[in-house]
């Protein structure tokens, strides 16, 4: 993220399902309980843990490991975070963290015109109340670090307010566009002129056209573009534009490394710049000055006495099959540095053995 702009900030629900289900197994609730029914034949929970036992997931730095010890790290992790913030009155109450979505919500559905939240989010297999959970461990982390590393909310304002006079608090003025793209000279190319041509509706040929990874949402980007961030190759006509009214074909790459391609661009809704209040935008500027300040050696003792505390966490598993993860997971750590002056600064969320998770990010318009 950005120093002082804000994005939605979106928690990585991929393994909610996972968590929970591994909790049951922990719980000793595996067995032969069923998980699921295909096609009148049953699946096991037990078959389904084993199954998640044995997915791999990347982790930065480019390094794998398996969905198991990342389940365990990111549960371990953030029972020593809520514990440490109890201790120092950092744990945020429902109201801030019911703000806090509320707060994300905006910020997202600006972002993507059109989309629900909640229908994201479930989409990729969580549920507001697992958001929420996931919420309350971040806003405990920034309030225990904040605490610990002397950052006032003094400091907080001082930061919104330098942001507000750069204006960027919350989100720019950003278009949705839809686009036709095809390779100059191709027959997808003389068949988008021709459409065109015969005045045939814009998101028609863009269905017909556009190359496999555009033809599914006919062309339409689905987040909105800040006008600084569009191509000077057409930026002006963007700005010059009318919602509903096209124009092209102007240059155009797909992805960075792309062949050159043709597009023609349409302004399919033009959204006004959205400002968040101090009040909402307090967590999320406290959150960059808590990252910032960890990135300074000089506060690697504060970071890594919370580390230190869950390398050295108790972990007693009902099933003693969970030990060995748990001691090869820490054995993995420690033989890192993690937990120890010199290792590698934390991200913006509970502290991670195998590496720095961040937020998954949302696909940027080229």
């Amino acid at each position: 993220m950005t120093r002082h702009s804000f994005s939605p900030f979106l928690v990585r629900p991929a393994f909610a399902g996972a968590i929970l289900c591994l909790v049951g197994a922990l719980s000793g609730c595996a067995g032969e309980k069923p998980f699921a029914n295909i096609n009148g034949q049953v699946v096991t929970r037990d078959e389904y843990i084993k199954a998640l036992e044995r997915q791999t997931v990347m982790v930065p730095g480019g390094q794998t490991t398996n969905a198991e010890r990342l389940v365990l790290d990111q549960l371990v992790g953030n029972k020593v975070i809520l514990a440490e913030a109890g201790k120092e009155a950092a744990v945020p109450s429902d109201d801030e963290i019911n703000r806090f979505y509320d707060t994300q919500k905006k910020l997202f559905e600006a972002k993507y015109p059109g989309k629900s939240y909640e229908d994201s989010m479930k989409e990729q297999g969580t549920t507001t109340e697992e958001i929420k959970t996931d919420m309350k461990v971040q806003l405990a982390e920034t309030g225990l670090y904040a605490k610990r590393l002397n950052i006032a909310d003094a400091d907080v304002r001082k930061a919104y307010d330098e942001a507000s006079a750069r204006n960027s608090v919350g989100l720019p003025a950003r278009v949705q566009l839809r686009l036709i793209v095809a390779a100059p000279n191709s027959p997808d190319f003389a068949n988008a002129q021709k459409l065109l041509a015969s005045k045939t509706d814009f998101n028609e040929v863009a269905k017909q056209v556009n190359p496999m990874q555009l033809k599914a949402t006919a062309g339409l980007l689905p987040e909105a573009t800040p006008i600084n961030r569009i191509g000077v190759e057409y930026q002006a006509k963007v700005q010059q534009s009318a919602e509903g009214v096209w124009f092209g074909p102007v240059d155009f790459r797909i992805a960075q490394n792309a062949p050159a391609a043709k597009a023609w661009v349409k302004v399919e809704k033009r959204l006004p710049a959205l400002n968040i209040p101090y009040d909402d935008a307090a967590p999320l500027i406290r959150r960059e000055l808590v990252q910032v300040k960890l990135q300074n050696p000089a506060n690697a003792k504060v970071r890594d006495a919370i580390m230190g505390l869950k390398v050295n966490a108790k972990f007693e598993p009902t099933d003693p099959k969970y030990s060995s993860v748990w001691e090869g997971l820490k054995k993995t750590a420690k033989d890192a540095g993690i937990g120890k002056s010199g290792s590698e600064a934390v991200s913006g969320e509970a502290p991670s053995m195998l590496g720095a998770p961040t937020a998954p990010a949302a696909p940027a318009a080229k």
